[in-house]
C-alpha cells in the first residue's frame, strides 16, 4: 500500500472510530446527584448525553433562593433542575397555566407531572426561604427522545424526596 493511502485509511478509521465513539455510552462518570441533590445515577446516565465531559453548575442562587442547577456534557446543557418559590396556595396546576406542554399527564393523585421533557412537582415548605412558602421544582431532558418521559418519572420521587429533605421541609 502507498503510504498516501496508508495515511488516507489511517484518518478515515481515526474519524469512524471519533464518529462511533459517542454510541458507547458515557465517557465521564454517571453522577448520582443533581447539583448535590441525591439521584438515582442509572437513570442519570439514560438521560444524560453522551460524551467526554460532564460540568453541573448551580450558578449564584442557593437552594432557598431557587437554585437553577445545569448539567452541561462537553458545554453543552443536557439535564436542567430548576426551582422557584411561590406564595402558599400556588399547586402543580398553576405551574402550567402559562406554560404549554404537549402529552402533560398527573402522577400519584396529582403530586408529579410530566410531559414528554420533564416532571414537576409542588413542595411545601414554609419558613425555608424568603421568596415564598411553596417551591415548584422542574428537571428537563433538553435533548430528549422517546424514552425521556418515562425515565423522567422514574427519577423523579426519590429526586424530589431529597430535594425537599434538602432544604430541610416539614412532612
Amino acid at each position: 500500500m502507498s503510504p498516501k493511502r496508508l495515511l488516507t485509511a489511517t484518518l478515515l478509521t481515526i474519524i469512524l472510530t471519533a464518529c462511533s465513539s459517542s454510541n458507547d455510552g458515557l465517557s465521564y462518570p454517571a453522577p448520582d446527584n443533581i447539583c448535590g441533590i441525591p439521584a438515582d445515577k442509572k437513570v442519570l446516565e439514560s438521560l444524560l448525553d453522551d460524551g467526554g465531559e460532564l460540568e453541573q453548575d448551580t450558578g449564584h442562587f442557593t437552594l432557598e433562593e431557587g437554585q437553577f442547577c445545569h448539567m452541561y456534557v462537553d458545554g453543552n446543557e443536557s439535564v436542567v433542575s430548576d426551582a422557584e418559590w411561590h406564595e402558599s396556595g400556588y399547586r402543580l396546576r398553576d405551574h402550567f397555566l402559562t406554560y404549554e406542554v404537549k402529552n402533560l399527564r398527573y402522577l400519584r393523585g396529582g403530586e408529579y407531572a410530566s410531559w414528554n421533557f420533564g416532571v414537576a412537582t409542588v413542595i411545601s415548605c414554609p419558613g425555608v426561604s424568603e421568596k415564598g412558602d411553596v417551591i415548584a421544582v422542574e428537571v428537563n431532558d433538553l435533548k430528549w427522545n422517546k424514552k425521556s418521559q418515562a425515565l423522567l418519572e422514574k427519577l423523579v420521587p426519590s429526586y424530589f424526596d431529597a430535594y425537599k429533605k434538602k432544604l430541610g421541609c416539614q412532612s
